[in-house]
């Protein structure tokens, strides 16, 4: 019975994080597709990125390695297809790349 229970929760806590992502994602993604743009999501990414980790301190959980393994499951992921999140930011790339290549022909 407390598998069951523990399962739900983790199961819920899952699905409340992608929630979490997908709208970070949408907000990421509706800026225009130019160098300033992903200045501003390293801005905010990385701000948002320190506010986490100095909370999880406060919890004692030491953060990195945690954040490092997931980053690298879901590099795996994406790099192998396993998962397709990673076209719409290879798309806002894309964009990037050309707004960039006409505003050097200028």
């Amino acid at each position: 019975m407390k598998q069951k229970i523990c399962k739900q929760v983790v199961m819920h806590d899952i699905a409340e994080g992608d929630r979490i992502y997908q709208r970070m994602k949408q907000v990421m993604l509706s800026v225009e597709p130019n160098i300033g743009s992903t200045v501003s999501m390293n801005y905010a990414l990385s701000k948002l990125m320190a506010n986490y980790k100095l909370m999880m301190k406060l919890l004692d959980i030491e953060v990195e390695a945690y954040i490092g393994d997931m980053m690298a499951f879901w590099e795996y992921q994406l790099q192998h297809n396993l998962n397709n999140e990673q076209l719409d930011f290879d798309g806002f790339a894309y964009m990037v790349d050309r707004n960039m290549e006409a505003l050097c022909k200028q």
